[in-house]
């Protein structure tokens, strides 16, 4: 388990109703904790969003807003609570779609107060625009990889970190050594005869198990936040595999035995004699 995890608020709006962009922001936060939750010493929590919430301005270490052009700024609250976040210094960061306008319904007036939001407030906040999901997803991780690395809100006593985090090259999951809570993980599952992992979910509860162990402390944001990677970024690097009951039940595979035989782990029960490894 790593020791003095400062956990760190993501809030993740926008005025209009929720789109695609904000599920692959909240994916885009999980993958950063994966990679980075261990050697920084940090863990990004996403908040959830409701439309009573949108405009608190105390809400959030970090806001990430979207904003369609059909949409223009018309809630503001959520304009107002944005612009404040902003002239305080607070870290934000703000995306227009471009790829989901309506041409017929967006005014000039409209385009004439983005560009003029973009032009106040660009030099104070990371504004970006983006035509698809593909370029969005690519923006954002480096928007928050540069944000955490350089924005005093975010700097926290702990190990040395690399001084250009930006250079780390962007590589799979899979194509990195596990983080310390998904090798765990992996090797408690390892401990079960059937190696099974179970996963479930219901709004902000999580539990996850592995060989009778339930791992994820509740009530902890941080813990929630932390286990919630390690579990995904076992999925993503293909070391563990669906195995039914509605997306609640998972088993090691053939490359998480792989995985489990390089540190000197050797799986228990029928498992391994039906060509585990």
């Amino acid at each position: 388990m790593p020791c003095a995890v400062t956990a760190f608020s993501v809030k993740i709006a926008s005025p209009g109703d929720e789109g695609m962009e904000l599920v692959m922001a909240r994916q885009v936060v999980y993958e950063w904790n994966a990679s980075h939750l261990l050697e920084q010493n940090k863990v990004l929590v996403p908040l959830q969003q409701s439309k009573t919430s949108v405009g608190e301005a105390s809400s959030g270490d970090l806001w990430v807003a979207f904003f369609c052009a059909s949409q223009g700024t018309t809630d503001e609250a959520f304009s107002l609570a944005l612009k404040k976040r902003i002239e305080e210094n607070q870290p934000v960061l703000i995306y227009f779609s471009q790829g989901r306008v309506d041409f017929n319904g967006t005014s000039a007036r409209q385009e004439r107060a983005l560009d003029q939001f973009k032009q106040r407030f660009g030099s104070r906040a990371i504004i970006e625009s983006f035509g698809d999901e593909k370029e969005f997803c690519a923006k954002f991780a480096r928007d928050l990889e540069t944000t955490l690395a350089s924005h005093a809100h975010f700097q926290i006593d702990g190990p040395a970190r690399p001084t250009a985090p930006t250079a780390i090259p962007a590589v799979a999951p899979c194509a990195r050594e596990l983080s310390k809570p998904a090798r765990e993980l992996l090797v408690e599952a390892c401990e079960d005869p059937e190696a099974y992992i179970g996963r479930f979910q219901d709004g902000d509860i999580l539990k996850i198990q592995a060989n009778g162990r339930q791992l994820v402390e509740q009530g902890s944001p941080e813990a929630t936040a932390m286990w919630k990677s390690a579990f995904e970024e076992l999925v993503t690097g293909g070391y563990i595999c669906d195995a039914g009951c509605q997306g609640r039940l998972f088993q090691i595979s053939a490359k998480g035995f792989e995985f489990l035989k390089s540190i000197g782990k050797t799986p228990v029960g029928y498992i391994a004699e039906l060509g585990g490894m």
